[in-house]
């Protein structure tokens, strides 16, 4: 199967410099703006554009654009292949038995790819049923466009022996930490001096944004139910000793708005509608292939002889 050329508006409005003949930098302003000159001719925006959307991923054109160096290799490395190919045909290369059969086969390649374009384009639903295809998706899966719950908080680590035998000093310490703080102590502070935890007691006990089921089960079970930023929590007992969390921020689970949904809906629509008329397409032409087994099978131990 060839690859896809995604149909979009053009890409060189969005594009901020291209290179010119003379090395300066300018804005073309047309498909027909010359990006790059040279004895093979001009390479224009239009026939650029083209390269950049047959070759470069969709979601990856803008990085691809805001960078003058590599828009600068492609239109060169392009019209290298344009000089080259000058060279051949004065050479008159394309006219031998190997240059003729290249040539229709590429023919082909091309002239099938446009081909399947031209199918695609024609079985993309209009602009009103791809919204109602997208609205159904969004209503029957809502997880796929929710942002999970998520926690920021800090803490301070007292840890237990591994027998467990100092577990009675250990919590009566960590509530006449949770005291200290509670009265008005720098939570970050003692974090740094206190804490068991040397991941985190440099950063003030920080342990950043997290989800559920990235922690100790009792460990999440606190922060989670914490709700005001600064909270402090009753000192919670893990395989690691006990702990005081502090809530930095709450977020809960959001669905993202419909607007937002809409484009990644379409894009997975369109790709797979994609995909299914290319092979739709590409069956229903290879279903007209007529192999002539014997003729196949002499080549085959022809060429095998040969190795």
């Amino acid at each position: 199967m060839f690859k896809w050329v995604q149909r979009c508006q053009p890409v060189w409005l969005a594009a901020a410099f291209l290179v010119v003949g003379n090395g300066a930098m300018a804005q073309p302003s047309s498909p027909s703006a010359v990006v790059v000159n040279g004895p093979a001719g001009p390479l224009t925006a239009g026939e650029l554009d083209f390269v950049v959307r047959e070759r470069i991923p969709a979601d990856k054109r803008a990085e691809f654009w805001s960078s003058p160096e590599q828009v600068t290799r492609l239109a060169t490395g392009v019209y290298a292949q344009r000089v080259m190919a000058a060279e051949a045909a004065k050479e008159k290369l394309d006219q031998s038995p190997q240059g003729q059969t290249y040539l229709k086969l590429s023919r082909d390649r091309a002239m099938a790819e446009l081909l399947m374009q031209e199918r695609v384009k024609a079985a993309v639903p209009s602009e009103e049923a791809q919204k109602a295809f997208a609205q159904s998706e969004y209503k029957a899966k809502p997880e796929r466009f929710t942002t999970p719950e998520e926690v920021h908080v800090r803490h301070i680590l007292l840890p237990v022996a591994k027998d467990g035998s100092d577990a009675a000093a250990v919590k009566a310490k960590a509530e006449a930490l949770l005291a200290e703080l509670r009265k008005g102590a720098n939570f970050e502070e003692l974090a740094k001096t206190r804490s068991g935890d040397p991941g985190s007691a440099s950063k003030g006990g920080d342990l950043g944004v997290f989800t559920r089921g990235r922690m100790v089960p009792e460990f999440e079970k606190a922060a989670f139910a914490m709700t005001k930023p600064g909270q402090l929590s009753e000192p919670v007992k893990t395989q690691f000793g006990y702990h005081i969390l502090q809530l930095v921020e709450h977020k809960p689970a959001q669905l993202m708005p419909f607007d937002k949904a809409f484009p990644l809906l379409r894009e997975q629509m369109l790709n797979k509608l994609n995909g299914d008329e290319r092979m739709r397409v590409w069956n229903a032409a290879q279903e007209k292939a007529k192999p002539d087994e014997a003729q196949i099978k002499a080549l085959a131990e022809a060429e095998t002889k040969k190795r």
